[in-house]
């Protein structure tokens, strides 16, 4: 009895072993369309998830179905996994307001849940300018909110935040260069219209500094900054699996489960 219980113990420890070291393997497997890495640059750490807007499945998360937002990253992971989808990126998107709403234009699978905000005010939303990501057609693009206005563009997802980090290739007019405001902060910019770029720092950072990381460093023209201390990133393929603070819009890419019907390209 002790020998065969013994031995159901070991075989149940080697099975759950297995499935994990299966599920840690399909984590970091690469995802089309998009490469997660480290750099540095003077003393500070960043994430860099360099996204092919034409190849991976970006998407704009911020409530469920029945209305509820996410809220963290563990949330959207365990969703998604109900729909047979692995969450295998994210990322917070824009400033929100006290009430929980995205205090910016907020458009999500085409349709725009907040409107574009062109009022004044205080805090680093109103530090004119600021600006708008959006993905319309397999292309991505940042433009000043007043452009993205004139532009009228038809996007599938867009989110608006600030200040603008770049606008054609120039820092934002208000930026100190040894300014002791530092952060951790996270934004996102183009390389070109088919490549977008998220960077979150590992340290504190002025907006200048985080500013010539896009610029100098990636090649971005026009960046806009997402947000500060609450930000996060979930980034499995190099071992990064934050469960995520309070937030309310996030950019999320997916893939279909091993063993879905996705996954076998349907029935």
């Amino acid at each position: 009895m002790v020998h065969r219980l013994i031995r159901a113990y070991l075989f149940t420890f080697a099975l759950l072993l297995c499935l994990w070291v299966q599920a840690g393997e399909a984590a970091r497997e690469p995802v089309p369309g998009l490469s997660v890495e480290k750099r540095e640059k003077g003393g500070v750490s960043y994430m860099v998830a360099r996204v092919r807007v034409d190849q991976a499945s970006l998407r704009l998360y911020w409530k469920d179905a029945a209305g509820i937002p996410y809220r963290n990253f563990t949330t959207l992971r365990g969703a998604l996994d109900q729909k047979g989808e692995r969450l295998v990126f994210a990322t917070n998107a824009g400033i929100y307001a006290r009430d929980y709403t995205p205090l910016g234009l907020h458009v999500q699978d085409g349709q725009e849940l907040e409107p574009l905000n062109l009022k004044t005010g205080g805090g680093n939303f109103f530090l004119k300018p600021n600006g708008v990501f959006y993905v319309a057609k397999g292309r991505a693009g940042v433009l000043s909110a007043e452009d993205y206005a004139a532009a009228k563009p038809q996007p599938e997802l867009a989110v608006q935040s600030g200040p603008m980090l770049l606008r054609h290739g120039e820092l934002h007019p208000r930026f100190i260069p040894d300014s002791d405001s530092r952060y951790v902060r996270n934004g996102v910019g183009v390389i070109s219209e088919t490549e977008a770029v998220f960077v979150l720092s590992e340290q504190p950072v002025n907006f200048n500094d985080f500013a010539l990381f896009f610029r100098d460093e990636l090649g971005c023209k026009d960046a806009i900054y997402l947000d500060g201390a609450l930000s996060g990133m979930y980034a499995p393929t190099i071992g990064r699996e934050d469960a995520g603070l309070l937030f309310v819009g996030m950019f999320g890419i997916s893939v279909p489960k091993a063993g879905t019907d996705s996954d076998r390209g349907g029935r």
